[in-house]
């Protein structure tokens, strides 16, 4: 979704969209690839469980992320300051 690159699932991260009562829908980190819904795709990083910094970087700036869950979201922030600078 971020970089475009075509790769097998164990290669890529699956988020999808956490909704709480009265919150605004959240994109997180699906770890077990079980969440209900639409689902969006970003390259593994090196270390275990985050997205590759570029891929996420790209995502984001394209608003990638929303459009393909098709839903406005916003990012868990867990998720960004991982991979931040």
């Amino acid at each position: 979704m971020g970089c475009g690159r075509v790769a097998p699932k164990s290669e890529l991260m699956r988020i999808a969209v956490k909704r709480s009562d009265g919150a605004q829908a959240c994109a997180v980190h699906d770890r077990d690839g079980t969440m209900p819904g639409r689902g969006a795709y970003l390259c593994r990083s090196s270390r275990p469980g985050l997205p590759a910094a570029e891929c996420l970087a790209l995502a984001m700036r394209r608003g990638a992320i929303a459009r393909t869950l098709r839903s406005p979201v916003t990012v868990d922030p867990k998720l960004v300051e991982s991979v931040g600078p």
